[in-house]
């Protein structure tokens, strides 16, 4: 059985358990999913704040997030750790991992973990830097996602081959393709 921790197209098949990520207002309880508020989209945050809180509490409710920074936005880097802060806080209660997305703001998120002491786990979706970083992630009890980039990109896959393979999770995120696992074993990466 392949996990794919983080896809928005894909569902699940008789060989792979899928966690679709929702958002708070739009919710599809009915397979595994996680719930989170986005850094794109942080309008009306306290209305989806209180729709996600009774959403993370749902028996298929399997992660929390995708949440974290995005430097590329135009919300304030403040609302974002703001936002962030009570993710962690949400996945630390009620004992769920936290699914991260991260643009230019990794030293933001490892001085978080280091900050909150966070017990949970935090799988980093969508990797896509190199094995310095990977490193510093996992240095700091931070799991990582790979996803399609990972078949095309060599330095992605010294990556994955160089990295424990507790820290190493899949995902197809927003691709049409199902999980990547697959192909991945095909070429020999694992």
């Amino acid at each position: 059985m392949y996990l794919d921790v983080h896809s928005h197209t894909q569902h699940s098949t008789s060989d792979t358990l899928v966690i679709r990520n929702q958002y708070p207002l739009t919710a599809d309880t009915s397979e595994p999913f996680s719930v989170g508020i986005h850094p794109w989209f942080l309008n009306d945050f306290e209305v989806q704040w209180n729709a996600l809180i009774p959403l993370a509490q749902h028996f298929n409710c399997w992660a929390i997030g995708e949440c974290g920074f995005d430097k590329n936005v135009t919300s304030p880097l403040s609302l974002q750790q703001e936002i962030f802060l009570r993710h962690i806080e949400l996945a630390e209660s009620l004992e769920l991992p936290l699914i991260i997305h991260c643009v230019k703001a990794y030293a933001e998120v490892i001085q978080l973990r280091k900050r909150t002491h966070s017990q949970q786990l935090w799988i980093l979706h969508g990797f896509r830097k190199n094995l310095k970083v990977a490193q510093e992630l996992i240095a700091h009890g931070i799991a990582i996602s790979f996803g399609t980039p990972l078949l095309y990109s060599h330095q992605l896959q010294e990556v994955f081959k160089k990295i424990p393979s507790e820290y190493r999770f899949f995902e197809s995120d927003d691709s049409i393709q199902p999980l990547v696992i697959k192909q991945v074993e095909q070429a020999g990466l694992i």
